[in-house]
């Protein structure tokens, strides 16, 4: 963990000068507006517009977006999947052994392999997606003792192949152990082989697959650590909250017969020798300009006024707030519609999926986070707070009045050109106010 503002040279390097808050900037993507450095009040509305407050304390608050409750869903849908199919074997087992009388494993066999080969093999495909999304994605933490964020990124690492493993050789190994657990349900499907027959060919099937899996989960093993020894390394940029850079960007991306329009808000740690690259940053879509300027009253209200004046992290992917949904719908909704309601919930696994999104959240996403980060965000006496400067103050309550007064931030423009608006005419009071006198 680094600080951002510390740099071998002696001076330190500040966004351009035509860069301050209510500043607008035309881009070749679209058009940009200034919120920071030198965060000023909105006079926005604190709302959570995309639920990018993950986790809030009294000196901390994590920005952290994704749906990983929708991932853990689409995973669990496999095992729906692994389920129904079993429930299908077993139906035309017992269906034939009611019809002829003999019990027969072909349709557990059939049926049992495909999971084998597909259903399982992606469901932990996914399963272990969304686990490496979650540690690929940490949290901006911004901390209001020490006023002060923290803004990860990954430094170092390149791109390091696996010695002998290409794709001809994933495919070869993929398709080897597809061949010997065959091998290994074949022997069912032979009615009229003795019984010493099968068992000799499902031996020697079993043993060639212990082999397989021996030989390649050995190789992976070594070979995912070596990988793991050249991969980018995880660590934090701090950099006082007075001086970080943030903007809401409109722009638009135009496609083959198709043109969108996406606002972003982003915020940045600019590069100490160009200020117009970002050493780190962190963006979310906020769908339009207004409901970013809320977005970012969340994160400007936590450092100035505390967790009260911020939105509580949303509880949608907490096990106790499926709970009470449910328990809201049996209240609400008729018996159909609630049975319609509990067979969608088991197909995708709802009940599992947000224990396993609460673990994420709670366990491994603060799992990879470095040791010098949670010593940072320790909490600290409050002799110790950092203090905001008086010139942040001082502009935040003129803009305070000037809200009040019905004027609005998106129509102001740049700070200084206000102010300096604002002091003219105050002058020409005074002076009227003399003339008369």
């Amino acid at each position: 963990m680094t600080k951002a503002n510390e740099s071998p040279s002696s001076t330190q390097t500040s966004p351009e000068p035509d860069w301050e808050v209510g500043a607008r900037r035309t881009t070749k993507d679209g058009r940009l507006l200034a919120l920071s450095p030198e965060p000023a009040t909105t006079g926005e509305r604190a709302v959570d517009v995309n639920a990018w407050i993950r986790r809030k304390t009294e000196g901390w608050l994590d920005l952290q977006h994704g749906n990983l409750l929708f991932g853990a869903e689409f995973a669990l849908m496999f095992l729906s999947l692994f389920i129904l199919m079993m429930l299908f074997a077993t139906a035309i087992t017992v269906d034939a052994y009611l019809q002829d009388g003999q019990m027969t494993w072909i349709p557990y066999s059939v049926v049992g392999g495909m999971n084998m080969l597909i259903t399982v093999p992606w469901g932990l495909y996914m399963h272990f997606l969304g686990n490496k999304a979650v540690k690929e994605t940490p949290p901006v933490r911004l901390n209001r003792h020490r006023r002060e964020v923290a803004m990860p990124r990954w430094t170092g690492g390149k791109e390091y192949k696996l010695p002998f493993w290409n794709e001809s050789a994933e495919g070869w190994a993929y398709v080897t152990v597809v061949f010997t657990i065959v091998a290994v349900f074949a022997p069912f499907m032979l009615e009229d082989a003795t019984k010493e027959y099968r068992n000799t060919i499902i031996m020697w099937a079993l043993a060639v697959l212990a082999i397989e899996f021996l030989v390649i989960g050995t190789y992976l093993f070594f070979a995912l650590r070596l990988k793991k020894k050249h991969d980018p390394k995880l660590v934090y940029e701090i950099y006082p909250w007075e001086k970080l850079v943030a903007y809401i960007e409109t722009r638009q991306d135009i496609g083959p017969g198709l043109m969108a329009t996406h606002t972003v808000l982003t915020l940045a740690i600019p590069k100490p020798n160009d200020p117009e690259s970002a050493l780190a940053a962190a963006s979310i879509n906020v769908g339009h300009e207004t409901a970013g300027l809320a977005q970012w009253e969340c994160i400007r209200q936590f450092m100035e006024n505390g967790p009260e004046a911020c939105p509580d992290p949303k509880n949608d992917e907490t096990l106790v707030h499926y709970k009470a949904k449910c328990r809201q719908a049996r209240k609400e909704m008729s018996l159909f519609p609630w049975l319609g309601k509990k067979v969608g919930d088991w197909f995708f696994q709802r009940y599992l999926a947000h224990i396993i999104t609460e673990r994420r959240i709670k366990t491994l996403a603060l799992k990879s986070l470095p040791e010098e980060l949670k010593a940072w965000s320790a909490p600290l006496p409050k002799e110790q707070w950092a203090k905001p400067s008086e010139a942040l103050l001082s502009l935040n309550q003129q803009l305070a009045r000037a809200y009040e007064r019905g004027l609005k931030f998106t129509q102001m423009g740049p700070v200084s050109g206000w102010q300096a608006g604002r002091e003219e005419k105050q002058q020409q009071k005074r002076g009227r106010g003399r003339f008369r006198a």
